[in-house]
């Protein structure tokens, strides 16, 4: 029978059982102690990684809110205007236009398929903002070159505090054209009066994801006297006599987005100081995007393919049936890789 305050198995056994006691307990300390320093090893450590990214975060620019607005148009043409796009620099487009005659020639010239006129040329984007064209002509009766540049002034932003496009477009050509009177005679134009310039503002702006509008007040100015055609009677004069010699008008171009890669375009130039016996110029026209081609299929009355001629040439009419078919072709190819011009 124990004894009431007596450990059983004697003081040695009370005392060698305290020692374990104590050696289990401090192990467990140590143990506790280690987990709580790795503890505070590890919340040191996220702490740390938490702060450095942070800073990190303050390093980056701050999210863009806006950006300037692409693809108002799919080329650089709304069909015969100019549009609000540019080339990219170090880009080359190729460019081919083509206008058969006029339906009004009738079933024997196959409503106007068995003629042509055509030019054919390129642009080229020197930066961001500004672009040239070279390009040559033969249109019925007119033959010669161009060559224009295309500055961007202001791009359109998402965010409206540039809510136009503005650009400046200044054209010339050179005719070498030969002319002859009605009797057939030669009749000689000096290389000087063989020039016209052209002057146009082109403001415009992408409403939504499928419809753009512009506007071009344009100036036209060629160095002959429009009289001298007349009273030489040039056999290919229609513009008859007291026209101008320098003109305005405004160009008006719209293009509505079908599919992704589909639209329709419509463009309308009316002269605003009088076109003698010429008209203004009316076109409607598709763009159709093929891989690395944009194919325009148009129908217009002008047979110009030039700023100088379609604005201020337009020698038929809708509605004598005038309107002709005809398309553009672009292609484009990189010569130098546009990121270097950023």
């Amino acid at each position: 029978m124990v004894k009431h305050g007596f450990y059983p198995g004697g003081r040695k056994t009370l005392i060698h059982q305290i020692k374990a006691n104590l050696r289990l307990g401090i192990g467990h300390f140590h143990f506790f102690s280690q987990s709580l320093g790795l503890l505070g090893l590890l919340y040191s450590l996220d702490i740390r990684a938490q702060n450095d990214s942070n800073f990190s975060l303050l390093d980056e620019p701050a999210f863009v809110q806006w950006e300037k607005v692409q693809n108002s148009f799919k080329t650089t043409k709304v069909v015969n205007l100019q549009s609000l796009e540019m080339i990219d620099p170090g880009v080359f487009d190729f460019k081919m236009s083509h206008r058969f005659g006029a339906v009004n020639m009738g079933a024997v010239h196959a409503f106007g398929l068995d003629f042509a006129t055509i030019r054919f040329g390129g642009e080229y984007g020197i930066l961001p903002n500004l672009m040239v064209g070279l390009g040559r002509f033969n249109v019925q009766s007119e033959k010669g070159v161009d060559g224009y540049f295309k500055w961007r002034i202001m791009h359109q932003t998402t965010d409206n505090k540039r809510p136009l496009t503005v650009l400046l477009l200044g054209a010339m050509d050179y005719k070498n054209t030969h002319y002859s009177n009605l009797v057939g005679e030669r009749m000689y134009l000096s290389s000087k009066q063989r020039f016209s310039f052209v002057g146009q503002f082109i403001l415009g702006r992408k409403e939504s994801e499928k419809f753009t509008w512009e506007i071009a007040p344009t100036i036209v100015h060629h160095l002959v006297n429009p009289n001298w055609f007349y009273d030489n009677k040039i056999s290919n004069w229609q513009g008859g006599r007291n026209l101008p010699q320098t003109q305005f008008a405004l160009g008006m171009g719209f293009r509505n987005k079908l599919t992704k890669r589909t639209s329709f375009n419509m463009e309308y130039i009316p002269i605003l100081n009088g076109n003698g016996d010429f008209f203004s110029s009316f076109s409607l026209g598709f763009d159709f995007e093929t891989g690395g081609h944009v194919f325009q299929m148009d129908f217009t009355n002008s047979i110009g393919l030039n700023e100088s001629l379609f604005i201020s040439r337009t020698s038929d009419q809708w509605g004598a049936a005038g309107v002709r078919f005809g398309f553009n072709l672009h292609r484009v190819f990189t010569v130098l890789d546009p990121s270097r011009f950023q």
